[in-house]
């Protein structure tokens, strides 16, 4: 072989080992992105589970108060009646 076809195969061999390794990173960099924002997606989609269990909760609170509070007036509103017709 030639000084000069050596020198070319060295040339390519260096580019591709260069190429490789930008590619390499990247892929790394992509990955690491990838499991970064899925890690977020996690944490986001388990804070609106944690959100909706409580607001369902606060609904079944406030249906409690609101019957409990509509019974206290309707025993309220015939008591008054009662005393009003004179007993």
């Amino acid at each position: 072989m030639t000084t000069g076809v050596i020198i070319s195969l060295l040339i390519v061999a260096a580019v591709l080992a260069w190429t490789t390794d930008h590619y390499h990173g990247n892929a790394v960099k992509y990955k690491e992105q990838r499991d970064t924002v899925t890690h977020k997606l996690a944490l986001a989609n388990a804070t609106i589970t944690d959100m909706t269990k409580r607001q369902h909760d606060v609904a079944a609170l406030d249906a409690r108060y609101t019957k409990e509070l509509a019974d206290a007036k309707a025993e309220n509103d015939a008591l008054r009646r009662k005393l009003d017709n004179g007993g």
